[in-house]
């Protein structure tokens, strides 16, 4: 991983605590993180995976100051998507939901990759850039840690879950999501108050799951459905969902997505490169975007204001 941003001609600082085989103390853990999202001499800070405990860090960060410091670049997935969307919303940064940087140690050369390493670069107001939905996916990544130079296995032909499209048209919006088993539950509260964020109504969330079953990723999104997340959406982006439906009287992925959203009348576009199926579309939290539907294919534009 340090070699990767040493070639970039990148002055990389690894904390010392990334390198221990010790459990971290959740104090630990929000020093170092206030200590580099208050120090303007850091342009990025870079999580080399996710996590699971990201919820206790945060009441320990310094917000107030971090709000007065120069914005800093955060990327991952999965539990890196609490402490980035929670950053969002408190302070107004934008943050970066992407492959977590394990992933792209060994220069993994994916379209997303490039698009990630391209906004890291040259971001700038006004800059924007386009993806498209890939065409296959990876079920399963190699084990990064024995195997840290492992590229991407796109072999599983993908297909796209299209609830509520009935009319081609552009949907364009504020972007916002993560990781749901987290975002659930900060939802409302201090770290991701949506009415805080943005003075557009319009908003784009983007969802993946990480470790629900079945039952329990209908009812997260109930919560939040219930919780007014939805409420101001123009359309809901889902990624692929790794769990296998054991519950057949539950259904399948689409047959969920379905009962949960065909009565908000707006588009949800499911299976898609977000989250713990590979690859990751590199998705901007606070980025204004447009998103449509053409030849099978989503195509998602993000610009920076």
């Amino acid at each position: 991983m340090y070699q990767t941003l040493k070639s970039f001609g990148l002055d990389v600082y690894v904390d010392e605590n990334v390198l221990s085989d010790q459990a971290i103390s959740k104090q630990c853990i929000a020093n170092s993180l206030n200590k580099y999202l208050c120090d303007d001499k850091y342009d990025a800070v870079i999580p080399p995976w996710g996590g699971d405990f990201a919820l206790e860090v945060l009441p320990l960060l310094d917000w107030e100051t971090i709000a007065k410091s120069k914005p800093k670049w955060i990327f991952g997935f999965s539990d890196i998507s609490t402490l980035a969307t929670a950053i969002t919303s408190r302070v107004g940064w934008y943050t970066i939901h992407s492959a977590n940087f394990m992933q792209i140690a060994g220069n993994e050369d994916c379209n997303y990759v490039k698009s990630l390493f391209d906004l890291l670069f040259n971001a700038a107001q006004g800059y924007s850039f386009e993806q498209k939905s890939s065409s296959f996916h990876e079920f399963d990544y190699p084990d990064y840690q024995s195997e840290p130079l492992s590229s991407y296995s796109l072999d599983t032909l993908s297909e796209l879950i299209i609830i509520n499209n009935n009319e081609q048209t552009t949907l364009k919006g504020s972007l916002i999501g993560g990781c749901i088993d987290t975002l659930q539950l900060t939802m409302g509260s201090e770290f991701l108050s949506l009415k805080n964020m943005w003075d557009s109504k319009d908003i784009i969330v983007y969802l993946e799951n990480a470790e629900l079953s079945p039952t329990q990723y209908k009812r997260a999104l109930l919560s939040l459905k219930i919780k007014g997340f939805f409420s101001n959406c123009s359309c809901i982006l889902i990624g692929r969902n790794k769990f296998e439906y054991s519950n057949y009287k539950l259904g399948n992925e689409e047959f969920i997505l379905n009962e949960v959203f065909a009565d908000l009348s707006i588009p949800v576009f499911g299976n898609l490169d977000i989250g713990h199926v590979s690859p990751n579309l590199t998705l901007v939290n606070g980025a204004t975007t447009l998103v449509n539907f053409a030849k099978n294919k989503i195509i998602i534009k993000q610009e920076l204001m």
